[in-house]
């Protein structure tokens, strides 16, 4: 069978806009890295999900709840009962979709199965990131997600660093609600900020000295991705980001990747 591989998604850009429906609605500006979760159904009998593999510090039984729900709601649109085949590399709770990219090439994989589509309407179902993430590349997202404006597709080297400490996604927005209401949220800077970071390094200290150790090496446009706590910078060559890696050196786990156009282009 096929196996559909979804990148990583990363913000370069994230303005909180409002709240709708009792959910925060955003406008950001988003791409896609090299590293990839991927889905593939296989024949035979035995579980439902088979992981060829996980990335370090992945906890399976954490997991599995989110992907039952998500196989709910596919065999309600598709049918059947297949079993998957599935590759986790993008590391989970850091902002970069890791659970969206699982859901996107299972619908993908699931509805070239069934001969049927995914429409917007079970994409955003299936999560905020998931109508974006079928596709990827250079892209502005508003709305709850559900709206996907595609950009040219801009090459980028970009250095991801990994602060060990997580940040919950509830508690960043309910600290960015009242870090507005107190006043006290910073400015904005430049092309590249995120309106959750604030909160998020108040929650995970570990986040704002990744952003310092990026900026101090000479990264001009260190951004959290989502609500964290992935630390991403982004370079015109491979040059200028090994320099600023071997600065940062050892203090965090790292990851060197590139960006992605959209899929099929």
């Amino acid at each position: 069978m096929k196996k559909f591989s979804t990148g990583a998604k990363v913000n370069l850009s994230l303005a909180v806009t409002g709240r709708r429906g009792g959910l925060h609605t955003l406008d950001m500006r988003v791409c896609t890295l090299s590293l990839f979760d991927s889905a593939e159904i296989v024949r035979g009998e035995g579980e439902r999900f088979v992981f060829l593999a996980e990335p370090e510090g992945f906890v399976r039984a954490k997991f599995l709840p989110l992907l039952d729900e998500i196989y709910r709601k596919l065999q309600a649109r598709f049918g059947g009962e297949p079993r998957f085949l599935l590759e986790k590399h993008i590391p989970s709770g850091k902002g970069m979709g890791g659970s969206s990219a699982l859901a996107a090439s299972m619908a993908l994989a699931w509805a070239e199965e069934s001969g049927g589509r995914v429409d917007a309407e079970l994409a955003l179902s299936l999560g905020s990131d998931v109508p974006y993430m079928l596709t990827g590349g250079e892209a502005r997202v508003t709305g709850r997600g559900e709206d996907v404006t595609h950009l040219p597709y801009v090459a980028r080297e970009a250095l991801v660093l990994l602060p060990k400490g997580g940040v919950d996604t509830a508690e960043a927005y309910a600290l960015y609600d009242r870090m507005k209401e107190e006043g006290s949220l910073p400015e904005r800077r430049g092309e590249y900020f995120n309106d959750l970071y604030a909160p998020a390094a108040r929650l995970c200290p570990d986040v704002g000295r990744a952003v310092r150790a990026l900026e101090e090496s000479g990264a001009e446009n260190a951004v959290m991705t989502g609500s964290g706590s992935a630390v991403c910078a982004f370079f015109e060559d491979k040059e200028e980001l090994a320099r600023v890696a071997e600065r940062v050196g050892g203090e965090f786990d790292s990851l060197i990747l590139r960006t992605l156009p959209a899929r099929g282009e």
